[in-house]
């Protein structure tokens, strides 16, 4: 209403959607040439979502699915990235999460093969790893180590000595700091 008396209207409607949220908190890191595959989604607002990068660069080799919300690919190139993805409901309404994705280098075990040993006789080698980052762990994943003999999970030794005389397999994995 104006100051001689005159008025207008006009109805309005006014959607109040509820708080998008973007998960995972995080998201782990990937290895150059390796596959990776994680999925992004949304709780909160209203309809379904579109997700996309509002900041920021995805790593080298990775997409971001518009309507699923898988970030996936083969990491080509080993860096840091940091990008933020962001939730858009069916009425506009949007949420974001930032995150910070390293991409390492593959992780190379060490050496080839292994030197036999002789039961009763003190035995010593050391496995070692390249790439990735940060300090390593060493762990059997697969199979068992020669009875009498142990791995040291933090140098990569295998030592002790053979009690039995057998041919054995096992395999050796190295993790490095960022669990890669």
């Amino acid at each position: 209403t104006d100051g001689n008396g005159a008025s207008g209207a006009r109805a309005f409607s006014v959607i109040i959607s509820s708080a998008i949220t973007v998960n995972p908190s995080s998201l782990p890191s990937g290895v150059v040439g390796n596959a990776y595959s994680q999925t992004i989604s949304a709780v909160g607002g209203s309809g379904s979502y579109t997700f996309s990068v509002s900041a920021g660069t995805l790593p080298s080799g990775l997409t971001l699915n518009a309507s699923s919300g898988v970030l996936s690919g083969t990491p080509s190139g080993a860096a840091a990235s940091s990008f933020t993805v962001t939730a858009t409901d069916s009425n506009g309404a949007t949420g974001a999460r930032a995150y910070s994705v390293t991409i390492n280098t593959a992780i190379s075990v060490n050496p080839a093969s292994l030197p036999g040993g002789t039961v009763g006789s003190a035995y010593s080698q050391t496995v070692s790893a390249t790439g990735g980052s940060g300090g390593f762990s060493y762990s059997i994943s697969a199979g068992a180590l020669p009875a009498g003999l142990t791995l040291n999970t933090s140098s990569g030794v295998i030592s002790g000595t053979p009690s039995t005389a057998a041919a054995s397999s096992f395999t050796v994995r190295a993790t490095d700091g960022t669990g890669a």
